[in-house]
């Protein structure tokens, strides 16, 4: 990696501390909404009844925010690579683009048109937008498959850009790792697993991808305290 810019630098920074801050804030509030998620199904009618939009926007929203800063980190980091790996960097910000695209999208239809025709117990035409069966094979599910992947795939092309020092190593195997555990999301509809192993995959998930957001924070940080 070779850094010049600054203001890349330091965007970097903050993008990325604000990444792992919206993901760890994702993780609890989408662990504390896993008894509602996979709770017995007994109808669109008794789902409006129970519906509580509190819990429900309170991972959306963090979904709905670490777009943006990824992205932005992404970008920063394409600014700071050299130029026999801006292929990579490319790459990263491309995929990342599509996965700001449509996971931003569903998430804010989420926010905006679900949670409020469901807080006013209107459900026509609902049925397959909703976090509820026959999820994952529903609009959110092929939606989230398709977005996530995209984000894996801009992880792995990112974990190509560090090599060298103690830090650089474990960001892109952190990166990599990331990116192979987070392809679950695109896989599951198509061939599901058990539930006990989905989980499994998703905690190991926010685990790395937390850690690998918070080591590229220190990572622009000592670019920036080198200058």
């Amino acid at each position: 990696m070779t850094i010049i810019n600054k203001t890349a630098q330091q965007l970097g920074f903050w993008s990325a501390v604000l990444a792992a801050i919206t993901e760890l804030w994702f993780s609890i509030a989408f662990g504390l909404y896993q008894p509602i998620l996979y709770a017995p199904w007994h109808g669109m009618q008794a789902y409006v009844d129970n519906f509580k939009v509190e819990p429900f926007i309170a991972w959306i929203i963090p979904c709905f925010l670490l777009t943006i800063c990824f992205l932005t980190m992404m970008v920063c980091l394409h600014e700071s690579t050299s130029e026999e790996k801006k292929i990579w960097s490319l790459l990263a910000v491309v995929f990342a683009i599509a996965y700001v695209i449509i996971i931003s999208a569903l998430y804010y239809i989420q926010a905006v048109v679900v949670s409020y025709n469901l807080v006013h117990r209107s459900t026509d035409g609902l049925a397959l937008w909703i976090f509820a069966p026959p999820y994952p094979n529903s609009f959110p599910g092929a939606l989230e498959g398709i977005g996530y992947l995209f984000m894996c795939l801009s992880l792995i092309s990112a974990s190509r850009l560090f090599s060298g020092d103690k830090l650089s190593k474990w960001i892109s195997r952190s990166f990599l790792f990331s990116g192979l555990t987070g392809s679950l999301i695109f896989t599951n509809p198509l061939y599901p697993l058990p539930i006990i192993i989905v989980l499994i995959d998703v905690v190991a998930n926010a685990i790395i991808l937390f850690a690998s957001l918070g080591l590229t924070s220190i990572w622009f940080k000592r670019s920036l305290n080198e200058r």
